[in-house]
């Protein structure tokens, strides 16, 4: 059980981190997307889209040959859709989070590159180590941004083989319908 002076230690560093990275985040520039993409974004920035895009890359690395990627099933344009449905306080944590993940490596690891940046080597050490954080806003963060890049991949019916998934099986008076 977490003691009261503990959890309000965590938040309050949490929202020290997320606010902080946030308003730092949102004045850098150097982030260029394809015009005609960043026109279909719905919640994300074209900045926070193309931070998603560089997490979810990492986190759903193709394991063999027959696995798309994540650029191919568009795991960042379907985040965006997603988070585009849910309430702003959410977006908004999860645009400060995408913020801290680009901008916070020095305050974890003595990096001073962005993430986006980053080899892709390191891009996979700093995520172990959100992964694996003393702090638990930080552990908390990764599965957020993991469980949103697992249901823009898992989402699309190319990677369902993967796992043996054949699709959803109908009734047969709907299969008759849509024949």
């Amino acid at each position: 059980m977490i003691s009261r002076r503990r959890f309000l230690r965590t938040t309050l560093v949490g929202g020290l981190l997320l606010g902080g990275a946030a308003t730092v985040g949102r004045h850098l520039s150097g982030y260029h997307l394809a015009p005609e993409l960043a026109g279909r974004l719905k919640s994300l920035t074209p900045k926070e889209y193309l931070i998603f895009d560089a997490v979810a890359r990492r986190m759903l690395a193709p394991d063999g040959p027959d696995a798309p990627g994540a650029e191919e099933v568009q795991a960042a344009l379907f985040a965006d859709g997603y988070l585009a449905r849910l309430d702003e306080g959410m977006q908004s944590d999860v645009r400060a989070l995408l913020q801290l993940v680009e901008h916070g490596s020095f305050l974890f690891r003595p990096r001073f590159s962005r993430f986006t940046h980053m080899s892709p080597a390191e891009q996979d050490a700093t995520l172990a180590d959100w992964e694996t954080s003393r702090l638990s806003v930080r552990r908390q963060g990764f599965q957020a941004l993991k469980t949103l890049a697992l249901l823009g991949y898992w989402r699309d019916d190319r990677t369902w083989p993967l796992i043996g998934y054949t699709g959803p099986t109908l009734p047969e008076r709907s299969r008759a319908k849509l024949e």
